[in-house]
């Protein structure tokens, strides 16, 4: 462009055919100087490049930077690519180029740590029996399983021999693709894994519990979140019966501790006591916690560490939960296909999260189901015993108010909830850290067994934490189930594909790698795409359903009430000799008017249903006349700009 109007600058003043020559000589040096810039980028800035996305996609994290750069002796990647087979495949080759570049991003990071290897098997080839011996999963693009195999994994080896596989990069998993890598490269650096303890009567890593409807045993599916925790930790399920942690349990998750004996109680205590990293889910009522009874009731489905917590000086209440009409989320109502905000159902946004915590601090929603609030206890004067500090990690709106545990039915009424909400006045705590010293809940004596006799100890029983404790607290139990954050489908026929619809699982996960010590993992798990929900959309939808809620209620409520009297008017039809339906003037008359009564009353829900929806319509067609009209009218007024001066300018130089 600048060579063409230096061209169009020096000929203005000779023939159209001198101008005409000039244009074209300027669009061949043009064409020229591009070449050779392409060709001299090509060998001399290879390595160099511009990530000019929003937030740094194609850029590594300093987290992976470091894990690239961390392992003490080199390591070997292998990436198993089925390039001709995604022939055709425009998602699946761009997703695998893009796998190939964060791999190469990794081995320029690493300073020669990491030696990468592209390997493309194909069918019958000694590289995909190599693919399949290291575990990579070979998939069908066509239904039914037919066809040539498709590979898209990643095999990794250090000097040890000691061997880390992501089986198959799932397309729907990109958003987490460099903290998949980075967890590879960091198992390897470190061979021997970090173990993670569990205590829950919960089948966090599946196995069989009793259908309450046919009294058979059914298999369970292990948690999602377990299963992302097995491919970083070494995971084991630790006993109820046990009076001591035991000493190779570097993080203790408690899910769900419902009905624990004491001298687990005690060793739980001890294990804090000693500094011991620990992840405690309380819930005073737990959703997957059905047990064996058919119509599960809020009895028997609560949770807490009562004896420990009061003595660190916090409080869960077992009998009251958390309720917040702002952040609910929306359910579909018995009987209608009408999303109402469930007020126990707690969507919690960035704004409800801490973000200079590394646990919470990149999650962008939390779902909690049904949960508890923490809330420190208050000091009496003269108080000088230590208590823990509360650091909320999640909290609810200011606008939170509690329900009572004993007043939630089953199956529970959202829109009657939502509609007799009141709001409170303050932010409530759904889950924290805890730190500082505080006193063993065991201070004043040894527990005992079951059978009364005194529980063996070997070592010293202390009676105050050695240092400043290191606990993560929730409130809720249910944030670890696949219910509130997963979902599960087949992107590719035959394999299971995991979308994952909040940040659940990363959350958690975060939680233990903070514990475990992994801080450029977690670095790297906040990674993913920024959710940018319609914030105005919804705005608009909660104000015209406050606005219309009990509205719509009272409509809802005649025209039930109308629809029972209409069936009792049936039950008290009498029958004529013939065997036919009769009814009396009276009660047809009553029938009538009970009948447009109801065609009225649907009349009137339709209208409060369409002035509910009103505004967000308006809104959208807004924005479709925004998009369809301003850009192509900015593109004409430019043009009109760009002809009056250029027009301008003719009429001055042949002045």
């Amino acid at each position: 462009m600048l060579l063409y109007l230096w061209f169009g600058v020096r000929e203005s003043g000779k023939s159209n055919m001198h101008r005409k020559f000039g244009l074209w000589i300027g669009i061949l040096l043009v064409v020229v100087v591009v070449l050779a810039i392409n060709v001299v980028a090509g060998l001399g800035l290879r390595g160099a490049r511009i990530d000019a996305t929003e937030d740094k996609a194609y850029t590594l994290t300093q987290g992976s930077r470091n894990i690239a750069k961390s392992p003490a002796e080199p390591i070997s990647l292998t990436y198993y690519y089925s390039a001709g087979a995604a022939q055709g495949q425009a998602g699946l080759q761009s997703y695998g180029q893009r796998v190939r570049e964060l791999l190469e991003e990794y081995q320029r990071a690493s300073g020669g740590k990491i030696k990468l290897t592209v390997v493309d098997p194909e069918p019958f080839s000694e590289a995909e029996d190599k693919a399949m011996e290291s575990g990579v999963q070979g998939v069908s693009l066509r239904g039914g399983g037919g066809g040539d195999k498709f590979y898209m994994g990643l095999s990794g080896t250090n000097t040890i021999d000691t061997r880390e596989t992501i089986a198959f990069f799932d397309p729907s998993r990109e958003r987490f693709l460099e903290y998949d890598i980075s967890r590879l490269v960091t198992s390897l650096a470190n061979p021997k894994k970090r173990v993670v303890g569990w205590i829950s009567p919960l089948q966090l890593e599946g196995g069989y519990r009793m259908n309450p409807r046919t009294r058979q045993p059914e298999p369970t599916m292990i948690y999602q979140v377990m299963r992302e925790m097995k491919s970083a930790y070494d995971v084991k399920r630790v006993d109820t019966t046990i009076s001591a942690v035991p000493a190779d349990i570097d993080v203790l998750m408690v899910v769900h501790p419902k009905n624990l004996p004491e001298p687990a109680l005690f060793a739980i205590d001890q294990f804090a006591m000693r500094g011991g990293r620990l992840m405690v889910f309380v819930d005073p009522l737990c959703e997957a916690d059905e047990g064996e009874q058919q119509f599960p009731t809020a009895t028997g489905r609560s949770s807490s560490l009562e004896k420990l917590l009061s003595a660190w000086g916090v409080e869960v209440p077992g009998d009251q939960l958390a309720a917040d009409q702002d952040i609910a989320a929306k359910v579909m109502t018995r009987g209608s296909q009408d999303q109402v905000p469930y007020v126990l159902w707690l969507e919690c946004k960035k704004e409800n999260m801490n973000k200079d915590d590394a646990v919470t601090g990149q999650a962008e929603k939390v779902t909690l189901a049904s949960c508890g609030f923490i809330k420190a206890m208050e000091k009496k004067e003269g108080d000088t015993s230590l208590r823990a500090t509360v650091t909320p990690l999640i909290e609810t709106t200011a606008r939170a108010s509690t329900i009572a545990v004993d007043a939630v039915q089953f199956p529970p009424d959202p829109r009657k909830m939502f509609n007799e909400f009141v709001p409170g006045t303050q932010k409530l705590t759904l889950a924290a850290r805890l730190s500082g010293k505080v006193p063993s809940a065991f201070a004043s004596g040894l527990p005992k067994n079951a059978d009364g006799t005194d529980i063996k100890v070997e070592g010293e029983v202390l009676k105050e934490s050695k240092d400043s404790i290191n606990v993560l607290l929730f409130a809720d139990a249910d944030v670890v189930t696949d219910a509130q954050w997963v979902r599960r489908s087949q992107f590719i026929p035959g394999m299971d594909s995991v979308m994952k619809l909040s940040d659940n699982g990363e959350t958690v996960l975060a939680g233990v790698d903070n514990l475990a010590g992994s801080t450029d993992l977690i670095a790297v798990r906040a990674r993913k795409e920024a959710s940018r929900p319609f914030t105005k959309v919804e705005e608009m939808e909660k104000t015209a359903q406050q606005q219309y809620a009990k509205e719509l209620s009272k409509i809802e409520n005649e025209v039930q009430s109308t629809q029972q009297r209409l069936a009792q008017l049936q039950n008290e039809r009498g029958g004529d000799q013939s065997g036919g339906l009769v009814l009396t003037d009276e009660q047809r008359k009553e029938l009538a008017e009970l009948q447009k009564k109801l065609v009225d009353s649907r009349k009137s829900q339709r209208e409060v249903q369409h002035k509910l929806n009103a505004d967000i319509e308006g809104l959208g067609q807004k924005l479709l006349w925004l998009n369809s009209a301003l850009m192509p009218a900015a593109l004409v007024v430019a043009a009109l700009v760009i002809v009056v001066v250029r027009g301008v300018q003719r009429r001055n130089a042949a002045a």
